[in-house]
């Protein structure tokens, strides 16, 4: 349902920054991201922050969902979205019921070190990237769907830049999605909520 209403939002969305001022919309704010006039790209910001927050919310009380991919966000009549299906998350001082070697969760929007048995508020917002990423291209960062084959292309390789496959798609969210899905933990986010804050500006 989310895909669905962000094609049709996309299909009907001026194309670049030309189409937004023959249209007669206002440029965008200073600080704003670029080529704002699109609500498509407005759409996916809007629903990046809902769910980023309510990820830095399960944080902040111990939670860690492990398995964010877009079947478990679900946007109501409202335009309102909702993080679901808890059913994998663990309190992040519990150690995991399972050996290193299990992956628990949907490989697809999995982060790196997950294979490694690591998990941290880090991987949420990782795989938070992923559906962000997917939403921007319309097309998931990892094609692949043999299992084995699909784990050692995350465990080795980041996505194409979002802008390889779409050149309208705005830079500063391209560079907002790909901080957020660095193969290094260090490298991203440092919480769901400095990520929820960029999507915003």
């Amino acid at each position: 349902a989310v895909l669905r209403e962000l094609r049709r939002l996309r299909s009907t969305a001026p194309r670049d920054d030309a189409d937004v001022a023959a249209k007669g919309d206002r440029p965008a704010e200073s600080g704003a991201l670029s080529q704002t006039g699109s609500p498509y790209w407005r759409s996916i910001a809007r629903l990046g922050v809902g769910v980023a927050e309510a990820l830095q919310y399960a944080h902040d009380a111990g939670i860690l969902h492990r398995d964010i991919k877009p079947s478990n966000l679900l946007l109501d009549t409202r335009g309102t979205i909702w993080v679901t299906d808890f059913g994998l998350a663990k309190l992040q001082d519990q150690p995991d019921l399972t050996r290193d070697t299990d992956i628990i969760g949907t490989v697809r929007y999995m982060a790196p070190e997950r294979f490694e048995g690591r998990c941290d508020t880090a991987a949420d917002v990782y795989s938070l990237g992923l559906v962000l990423y997917e939403l921007l291209t319309l097309r998931p960062a990892y094609g692949l769907t043999e299992r084995q084959q699909l784990i050692r292309e995350i465990a080795r390789h980041g996505p194409p830049r979002p802008r390889e496959l779409d050149r309208s798609i705005p830079q500063d969210l391209e560079t907002v999605v790909l901080k957020a899905v660095a193969r290094e933990p260090a490298d991203r986010y440092r919480s769901a909520g400095d990520f929820a804050a960029d999507l915003r500006r």
